[in-house]
Order: structure tokens, then sequence, then C-alpha cells
């Protein structure tokens, strides 16, 4: 039997799934894994975007950061501020109040405002913050009630007055800081003299124009224009007199602190009036109400703060009677050679600025040479004397008197711009401190100099600590080497308390010994200082010491506070380039 194959059909094998399928499946799969990164990446792109336009730190204070979004917010309402301004000094010229000239001068200070606005921005939101945290240290908390106070004083125009000032300056002798007693009388009975005469019915003009001594205000018959009781200008004890007067009657005479007679007078008065609709404007114009508040607050905090030093300080407390040598830091570096000098000058006709015109032949200028040589001679037998008659003869004027130079002069050095013969004369090689050179004459006159030292100066305070410290007489070192205008009076301050100078200063005052010297004292941008502590008790300030105390107490005290604090600032805001 015969068996015949059957063919094989072979059949195709079909998958677990189909393979396209599952191709697509995975491209689609990888498209939306591709797709979800791109999301992502727009995602977080549009995040930094956002993070870079409003949190990023445009400053810092003690690691607290200032965003971009507060930047924006105070620079918004800074930039208003500057626009009410604008606009009250524009009312102010229409009402007459301020003439054209007095306003243009005060739209230019608010330009300039503008045109460091985003540097001054960034300051105050660095001084809020920091002085935030110093306000809570001190004990000091606003209230809301606080800020609507500080807002009501916003939008409240004080009363002004349309004022008028005789003054009556005693006359002092050349040299003399203060007038005499009998000086001071002479002044005061001057001034009671006049307000007799307005009493009695003469005209305001005619008293003004022939007893002030005020230059710039006597020939407008002593009109200060229209002045508020905020405002800062004027003696405080006149200015109350002013806002207590009544119209067209005149005041009593008034002392003020400068130890001025003055009688004033008021002609016209402007009520104060308040802007009921100043908050409805702030939001109209687009400044948030709320973050407005929040800068209002930190105003309120700053105002709190500087009562509070002031009312710390101003009460008893210790003070040091203290004499003082200050060398000021030099303009420019001085040169390799550069020397510093006293002079005394004697100028023909004892008039400096004519003498260049003056026929060389003149007999004054024989007989300024013949002064020049007496005191030459002098000077060699006993050489401390020069700074006594440097303040009492030198035709320099700037020399003369206790709050004069007594003849010093800043150094000089081969680039200087000075009269020839002048400057041969000492930059001659070979001089020596204390030499006192033979009388040069220069376009101005004859001079008596006398070689101080050369550069640095901290080298030469330091000489002068050592003798100090050594027992030679303070008074003296600072007659002859301070450029303080206490030199003249032997480098006496009179009476520190706490608060009345720069933190440096007090720190090396109130941190020696009584009868000792202090170390030497640098204030960048200044000078150096040496102290010699003469005394303390315990003192209320009163009089030129309180009202410096009041002016400088509280920048005093915070600019120390600001110096330790840790703070950053944008570059690209504060312009700074390094």
């Amino acid at each position: 039997m015969t068996f015949k194959a059957k063919p094989v059909v072979k059949r195709a094998q079909r998958p677990s799934w189909d393979a396209h399928a599952r191709r697509n499946l995975y491209l689609n799969i990888g498209f939306g894994i591709v797709t979800a990164v791109a999301v992502l990446i727009l995602l977080v792109a549009a995040g930094l975007s956002w993070y870079n336009d409003h949190l990023a730190s445009v400053g810092s204070v003690n690691g607290q950061s200032i965003t971009k979004d507060d930047f924006k917010d105070r620079y918004a309402i800074e930039s208003w501020r500057l626009d009410q301004v604008e606009q009250e000094i524009r009312t102010e010229v229409a009402a007459g109040h301020l003439t054209e000239t007095e306003g243009q001068n005060s739209l230019s200070q608010v330009t300039q405002a503008r045109n460091s606005l985003a540097s001054d921005t960034l300051e105050r939101l660095i001084d809020n913050k920091l002085q935030a945290s110093l306000a809570a240290e001190e004990g000091i908390t606003v209230t809301p009630a606080d800020v609507d106070a500080r807002l009501l004083k916003e939008a409240t125009t004080p009363e002004s007055r349309h004022a008028w000032k005789i003054e009556v300056q005693p006359e002092s002798d050349p040299g003399a800081t203060a007038p005499t007693d009998a000086q001071k009388a002479a002044a005061k009975a001057k001034a009671d003299a006049a307000l007799k005469d307005l009493q009695g019915g003469k005209a305001w003009e005619t008293v003004a124009q022939s007893v002030s001594t005020d230059t710039t205000t006597s020939a407008q018959s002593g009109d200060l224009g229209w002045v508020r009781a905020t405002d800062t200008q004027l003696d405080e004890a006149f200015q109350k007199a002013l806002f207590a007067a009544k119209a067209n009657t005149p005041t009593d005479v008034i002392e003020g602190a400068d130890g001025i007679y003055r009688i004033g007078r008021v002609t016209e008065i402007s009520a104060e009036s308040i802007d009921n609709d100043y908050q409805a404007k702030l939001t109209n114009d687009g400044i948030d109400l709320a973050k407005y508040r929040v800068v209002v607050q930190g105003d309120v905090i700053r105002q709190k703060l500087e009562d509070k030093i002031v009312a710390d300080v101003s009460g008893p407390g210790p003070q040091r009677h203290v004499q003082e040598i200050y060398i000021k830091q030099p303009s420019t570096l001085p040169l390799v050679g550069a020397i510093k000098v006293r002079h005394i000058l004697y100028s023909p006709k004892n008039d400096p600025s004519g003498a260049s015109k003056l026929d060389p032949n003149d007999p004054a200028w024989k007989a300024a040479q013949d002064e020049a040589d007496a005191t030459y001679k002098k000077l060699q037998a006993d050489p401390s004397l020069f700074d006594a008659i440097a303040r009492t003869e030198s035709d320099e004027t700037s020399d003369l008197g206790d709050t004069g130079t007594g003849g010093k002069l800043p150094y000089f050095d081969s680039s200087s711009q000075v009269d020839e013969a002048f400057k041969a004369a000492i930059l001659a090689p070979g001089l020596q401190p204390g030499q006192i050179l033979p009388p040069v004459k220069s376009a101005f006159g004859w001079h008596v100099i006398q070689v101080m030292y050369r550069p640095p100066d901290i080298d030469w305070l330091n000489s002068l600590k050592v003798k100090a410290d050594g027992g030679a007489d303070f008074a003296t070192l600072a007659r002859n080497n301070s450029e303080a205008t206490t030199a003249g009076l032997g480098g006496d301050m009179g009476w520190i308390a706490k608060g009345q100078l720069d933190a440096r200063l007090e720190a090396g005052i109130f941190g020696t010994t009584v009868g000792s010297t202090s170390s030497i004292v640098a204030v960048p941008n200044d000078g150096i200082y040496l102290f010699k502590v003469l005394a303390e008790e315990t003192r209320t300030p009163e009089g030129r010491q309180l009202d410096q105390i009041k002016s400088s107490a509280f920048s005093n005290w915070y600019g120390q506070k600001k110096d330790a604090a840790t703070i950053t600032r944008d570059q690209t805001i504060t312009g700074s380039t390094g």
C-alpha cells in the first residue's frame, strides 16, 4: 500500500500583541514624557522669571531679605510723595507764599530727589528693617492709632504766617569768641528802644532799616516771607513768639539761643487746613493704602526711636571737660617732599588783595618788610610767641582771633599752585620742624614762616601724644598744632555729653581716664583726633549744647548701629561698582 504525504501549510505566527500597536504606545509614552518635561521646564522657567521679577533680593539687613516687590511698592510710594511735594510747591507759588525764584529752587530740589530715588528708596527700606528691630530692643511699639495720627498729619497743611524781623546782634571785639556783658546790654537796650518806637507808632520799615543788623533782610524791612511753625531755620524762641503774636502787633524783644535780640511781627495768617480726601487721593492714584500704612508705620518707628534716644541723653548724666587736637585729612595725598608750615603775613597797607597792584617802590612795601623783620627777630628769640602774634597781627583774615587758624596752612608740595617765591622758600632742602625762616616776599606781602612737619599726620600726632603724656602743656600743643576752631582756646571743647558728638569720638573721650590723653581717634574722610580729659561731672545739657544734642544724638547713635549691621545692597540700584 502506498501512502502519499500531505503538503504542510506553514501558518504565520501571531504575536502576543500587535507590534505596530506596541510601537505606537512607546511613541506616545515618549512624546508624553517629552511634553511633560517641556511643560515642567516652562513652569520652572516661568517660576524663576516670576521669582526674579518679584521675590529676588535687592538687599538685606542682618539676613532679612528685601525683595523686588518690596522695592517696587516703596518706589511707587516715594514717587507719589514727591508728586505731592511738587504740587504743594506750585500751590504755594500760586498763593504768593513763595516767590517764583523760591519755587524754582524748591522744584529743583524735587528733581534732584527724583534723580536719586532708586538708591534712596533702597536705603529707606534698609533703615526701616533695621529701625524696626532696634525699636523692639528699646521697647518701642506702634499702634494703628499712631499710624492714623501720622496720616492725619500728612493730610494737614500747617498754619503759615507772613513774618518780619528786626534783629540786633551784639558787637564783639576782634578775635573774641563772644561779646562782653556790656556789649550784650548795649544790644538789648538798642532792641528795647526799637520796640518802644514801634509801639509808639513809628513805621516798621523805618525802624527795621535803621536798626536791624541783619544785612540780608534789612533792605526788605526784615521780610522773612511765609514761615510755618514746623520750619527749623528760625531761632526756636523767636519762632514761638511769631506764632503767638497777633497780626500787625510786634512781639517782645526775644533773645535767641545765638545771643541775638529780635523783634518780630506777622502781617498775614493762613490757617491750618486738612485735606479730607487725602487717603482717597492715594487709592485713586493707584497706591495700595495697606502698603502705604506700612511705610507710615516705619516713619513713626523712626520718630519714636529718635525721641527716645534724644530723651535718654538730654537728662542729667556724666559729662567730660575736654581739650582736643585735630588734624584734618588732606584732600589729596601729599607728594614726596611735602611740608606743612604756618605763617604770619604783613601786607603793604594791610591789604593782601591789593598788594600785587601796588608799585614795588611804594613805601608801604618797606613798612611791611620792617614789620616782618621785627617779628622774625622776636620769634628767633622766643618761637613760642608765633601763635599769639599770628592771631593778632597777621593780615590774613582767616588767621585771626581765637577761632582763626593761627596761620596754619595745608600741605604744600611741588605740584601746589602757590606764589613761586613762597613755594621755593618752604620747599628748600634741609628744613626742620620748628625752624623759623627769614621773611619771604610774595605777591601778597612779607611772610614770616615756621616749619611745622612733614607727612604723615599720624606720626606727628603720635609725637604730640608722647609729649602730652610726658607732661607738656596740652593747651600749648593744641594752639600750635590743632586745626580745629578750638585751637585758639587751647583746644578747649567745654563740657561734652554723650550723644553730642560722633560715636567714635565719644568712645575716645569717655573711654579715657580723667586727667589723661586718649588714644588717637581716626575718622575716615574727616581727620585724626587726640583728646585730653580734664574732669567729669554729672550735668544737665542746656543751651547750645542741648540744641546740638537734639540735632545730632539720634544720627550719631543710629550711625553706629548701622555700621555694626550686616547690610547688602543691589549694586545695579545703588550705582556702586564694588
